[in-house]
């Protein structure tokens, strides 16, 4: 089997690390893998390194142009493809599997080019109502959820659905977390497209703040742009506190050495960020989501049910006051991701949705 992998800017920087494991795992079971990312952003430099350049080729594209361009676009990559396959018998691709909505329309231009099927990740709930979209246009598509409630969703509009929730490698060594003495350190996690939420999470990070002034805040610099935290945080005394860190989310070796994880938009965005946070033991503070499977109130993280500021103050502080406790939480978050979402399952669940597409492609019209 022969799969191109192609992931937009904003999700190949912001999951690298599942691109990786992915490709590795598809690999080791004998799946030929070639990674398709966007020429524009550099994003091609880091792959051969961090991504995908181990066990796969790396091939770009113009992911930009107007739209009557996208047909040609995709055929310069399908011909890219040929020649990597030039001198095989085998046709170059059988599954274009597509991650990040901006690219929909170009996986789908691909895999007409190829003679491939199409796999859509469903990765965020705000990609629900658009998938049957590609329906209308596309016989060979499949959906691929993360979550078994953005699978629900999809199935209930009748839309060819497999389930394939991430998974995460468990954590080998764990750096200590709410130790006595050490200044405690939380990652405020979101894409700052909510700016109220981010910053009610932020207004109640102040509020302790003020209680246990060595506590330190990092958040991802684009969103907090996005968010106005800087000017928030100058408003509210903090500045000293707050350190703004570039594609935060790409830098796993910093945020698991973290005591607290705080997520504070909650609109079914998938992040494995959180799923590595929980593998390392750290405390998980969300807002309810309920196209997230894996935040489980008391199991792997507290949930906040009214995120306002007086919600995240309180339950920051009850993190701070009572650190034992907080820990006790962090390990049974990472129990659960030890038992259920691990790495291996996820390749195994997306080499399973993978036979299904071709092996219905080959006999009759998908059905969900």
């Amino acid at each position: 089997m022969r799969v191109v992998i192609v992931a937009d800017q904003l999700f190949a920087s912001r999951e690298r690390e599942l691109l990786s494991r992915l490709e590795i795992g598809l690999a080791d079971e004998g799946v030929r893998v070639i990674q398709a990312l966007p020429a524009e952003g550099g994003l091609q430099a880091s792959a051969s390194g961090q991504m995908s350049g181990l066990c796969a080729p790396v091939v770009t594209f113009a992911s930009t142009g107007l739209p009557f361009t996208t047909g040609y676009r995709a055929r310069k990559l399908a011909d890219k493809l040929d020649e990597i396959d030039s001198g095989t018998e085998e046709s170059p691709v059988d599954i274009v599997h597509v991650f990040g909505g901006s690219l929909w329309n170009f996986g789908i231009a691909l895999a007409e080019s190829c003679g491939a099927a199409v796999a859509l990740e469903i990765w965020r709930a705000g990609l629900i109502e658009r998938a049957s979209v590609p329906i209308a246009s596309v016989k060979d598509v499949m959906m691929v959820a993360p979550d078994p409630g953005i699978e629900r969703a999809l199935r209930q509009r009748g839309l060819p659905t497999r389930l394939a929730s991430w998974g995460v490698h468990a954590a080998e060594t764990l750096a200590p977390k709410l130790e006595a003495g050490r200044a405690t350190t939380v990652m405020l996690i979101g894409g700052g497209n909510d700016q109220r939420a981010m910053r009610a999470a932020l207004e109640g990070l102040g509020a302790c703040i003020r209680k246990h002034p060595d506590t330190l805040v990092f958040a991802d610099a684009l969103a907090a742009r996005r968010a106005g935290l800087y000017e928030l945080a100058m408003k509210l005394g903090m500045l000293a506190n707050l350190s703004l860190i570039e594609e935060m989310e790409s830098r796993r070796d910093l945020l698991v050495q973290g005591d607290v994880l705080i997520l504070c938009e909650g609109h079914g965005e998938q992040r494995t960020i959180m799923l590595d946070a929980m593998s390392h033991a750290m405390v998980v503070l969300s807002v309810e989501d309920r196209f997230c499977e894996v935040l489980r109130e008391g199991v792997t993280a507290r949930l906040i049910k009214g995120p306002s500021a007086g919600s995240w103050a309180e339950a920051i502080g009850a993190v701070l006051q009572d650190p034992a406790g907080a820990r006790r939480l962090g390990e049974s978050a990472r129990a659960f991701i030890a038992e259920h979402r691990r790495a291996s399952d996820h390749v195994k669940a997306v080499l399973e949705a993978y036979s299904w597409l071709r092996r219905d492609r080959a006999v009759a019209p998908m059905v969900p």
